[in-house]
């Protein structure tokens, strides 16, 4: 008999506070996930950001890298009878030359511009006539210098040692007015080739990044003094207000005497993800405040109502049919009233006439139950005692007789609405004795009945239809054994299985038909059956002569294709 579980019941009133508690706890639960979520798309952000100034950085440092390379390699050499450079050298050595000489160089460094930019400018000087010659292309299609710079130039590379490059020297760092230079430059022999580029130049592909309103990217000598810094507003020279010792990433470089420190602000590359997050919560704490006038709305115009309706329904119980129960605005309340009056007036109305009813129709089915008896089962049963006699087998014939005579008295004389669970159980055991009788050693049987509802009362013949269609439909032993073993493990593919063969997994279970017994009830369901010798799994015991080993030999079984 199972028994339902009882739950607890709630109000609407219950149910709207349970709303709002979740509504809280989803907000709760969004805040949470938002932060985390800001948090982790920063560190994000953060990484691309440095892996994308890493690239710049290390393209950076490789230019650098081949302009000192290309003029070293130029003034180096030479003792090369071969040079190019130096015959054109020899060559300006005759003033009538000199213009031919640097038009063929300039031709020579036409592809400077491709290799470097526009922005690296690569130029001449001669020590003896302290000139200098602008050899690649400026970024106005130019080869002329600004007089200034040129000037600052010439001052720059006599301040410079006088001995032969080594490229172990770094770039160097220039000023002229406003503007700062990265120069190298490459001296032999009175002759020096060098590239200049101006700062701002290094710094402007890093204004793509996003660096928010207070970041910054700034390029920091060995000292830790800014030489020059970009910002969300351009580049500045004044870096006094600006705390390069405060930065997010810094990016080395091994051609310059300088490091490149960079600064994200989060406030800036988050700012449309933020507002997207801040609108999202807004929206949640708009649902949470219309949640709170629904729960206002439904407490005052129908919660209310609703509990009246509740009190006045519970004084019909007192048989005051009069009481008018809607007091409220509420249509529908008012229709409920009436539908409900005129309800109450036709169940008092059939209240009788259903109960008689009732009457009729378990006096009908009790009726129809008893001539159940199909003629041919008691036909049958006079049959079969006429051939005991006839045989000389009297005591079965006795037997016959005597359970024949009470199972058919149980049938015709018992006229009571509820019997006992013995007096059922009985009954059904004389049926089968019946046919034990007539069908010898075909089958066994016992009857069970549970403390609980051995004093129970039940409707007569509840439990014989089972019986008799279990009598029926039985299975035979082998018919039990292959449906519980082999049939299913085909069907679920399994092909090591089911079957006790050579290959096959030892999975077996030895049992007594007769004394096996189903042990466990609802109340104690675990408990272990009865009549079990053995259970091997895999070829270990697992149980024996019901008691468990404490093997645990199972595996996960998959299915194979048969």
């Amino acid at each position: 008999m199972r028994i339902s579980k009882q739950t607890k019941k709630t109000t609407l009133a219950q149910q709207g506070r349970y709303l709002l508690i979740c509504l809280l706890s989803m907000l709760l639960l969004f805040l949470a996930g938002s932060v985390l979520i800001l948090n982790r798309t920063q560190r994000q952000v953060y990484e691309q950001l440095e892996e994308i100034s890493k690239l710049y950085t290390d393209e950076l440092d490789n230019r650098f890298f081949r302009i000192s390379r290309n003029l070293l390699s130029t003034v180096m050499d030479r003792t090369n009878p071969d040079s190019a450079f130096w015959k054109y050298m020899d060559l300006m050595e005759k003033d009538q030359y000199e213009e031919y000489v640097i038009t063929q160089l300039r031709r020579n460094y036409v592809s400077a511009a491709w290799d470097f930019g526009t922005d690296y400018n690569v130029f001449l000087y001669t020590k003896k006539d302290e000139s200098l010659y602008q050899l690649s292309i400026s970024s106005d299609g130019l080869y002329a210098v600004d007089p200034y710079l040129q000037e600052a130039l010439k001052r720059r590379i006599k301040s410079l040692s006088q001995q032969a490059y080594a490229v172990k020297k770094k770039w160097t760092v220039m000023c002229q007015g406003d503007d700062i230079y990265m120069l190298k430059v490459a001296q032999s022999q009175g002759v020096g080739l060098g590239c200049y580029v101006n700062l701002k130049t290094i710094l402007e592909p890093f204004s793509e990044l996003s660096l928010g309103k207070s970041g910054y990217v700034s390029l920091v000598n060995q000292n830790g003094k800014s030489i020059g810094t970009l910002t969300e507003k351009g580049i500045v020279t004044d870096n006094s207000k600006i705390n390069t010792g405060n930065y997010t990433f810094r990016q080395e470089l091994s051609q310059a005497p300088f490091e490149i420190r960079i600064k994200i602000s989060w406030t800036g590359v988050l700012n449309l993800m933020t507002g997207s997050v801040f609108a999202l919560l807004g929206v949640a704490f708009l649902m949470v405040i219309a949640g709170s006038v629904l729960l206002f709305h439904l407490e005052t115009k129908i919660l209310k109502p609703v509990g009246m309706f509740m009190e006045n329904l519970q004084k019909y119980d007192n048989g005051d049919l009069t009481y008018q129960m809607s007091e409220g605005n509420l249509v529908e309340l008012e229709q409920i009233d009436d539908k409900f009056r005129n309800m109450i007036h036709q169940i008092r109305r059939l209240k009788i006439t259903l109960y008689e009813q009732e009457l009729e129709k378990q006096k009908i089915e009790m009726d129809y139950l008893k001539i159940q008896i199909r003629p041919h089962f008691y036909m049958n049963c006079l049959n079969f005692i006429y051939s005991m006699i006839d045989f000389g087998q009297y005591d079965h014939a006795k037997s016959m007789s005597r359970i024949t005579s009470d199972y058919l008295a149980y049938i015709f004389r018992n006229t009571s609405e509820m019997v006992p669970v013995t007096a059922e159980t009985n009954h059904c055991e004389n049926y089968l004795k019946i046919l034990l009788l007539r069908y010898p050693e075909k089958f066994t049987y016992y009857f069970e009945v549970h403390e609980e509802v051995e004093n129970a009362v039940i409707f007569p013949f509840l439990i014989q239809v089972f019986v008799e269609n279990a009598a029926k439909h039985a299975l035979t032993l082998e018919q039990a054994v292959r449906k519980m073993t082999a049939l299913p493990a085909r069907a679920l593919r399994l092909r090591h299985k089911g079957v006790i063969a050579e290959g096959m997994d030892a999975d077996l279970c030895v049992f007594d038909p007769a004394q096996l017994r189903e042990n466990g009830d609802y109340r104690c369901p675990c408990r272990m059956a009865s009549g079990l010798d053995a259970v091997l799994v895999a070829g270990q015991p697992a149980v024996i002569h019901d008691t468990l080993t404490g093997a645990h030999a199972g595996t996960v079984i998959r299915r194979e294709l048969i």
